[in-house]
């Protein structure tokens, strides 16, 4: 076993690796806020369907919304509107 000032030592050594890694950490966490702040401007900036990923790869999007029919079906014309019996509703 080492003689405690090599105990010591050792301990200095790694107590100011923990302390530089802790600055790395908080430099990396500030940079990190000011690239999503610029990311959010230029976000705001540019209309939503330029900043989708299949639009600027130069891809349409897979789906497209389908259009609906407002016309009654063009089927038959002399089909008879089929009549159901009526029953009463029971009372509660």
């Amino acid at each position: 076993m080492g003689s405690l000032q090599e105990l010591q030592r050792l301990l200095r050594v790694k107590e100011e690796a923990i302390r530089s890694l802790e600055h790395e950490i908080i430099i990396r966490d500030e940079m990190i806020e000011q690239l999503k702040s610029q990311l959010d401007k230029y976000q705001s900036i540019l209309p939503k369907s330029f900043t989708d990923t299949e639009v600027t790869n130069g891809y349409m999007p897979r789906k497209q919304r389908a259009q609906g029919i407002s016309a009654a079906p063009q089927g038959r014309i002399d089909q008879t509107i089929q009549q159901y019996k009526r029953y009463s509703k029971p009372q509660r």
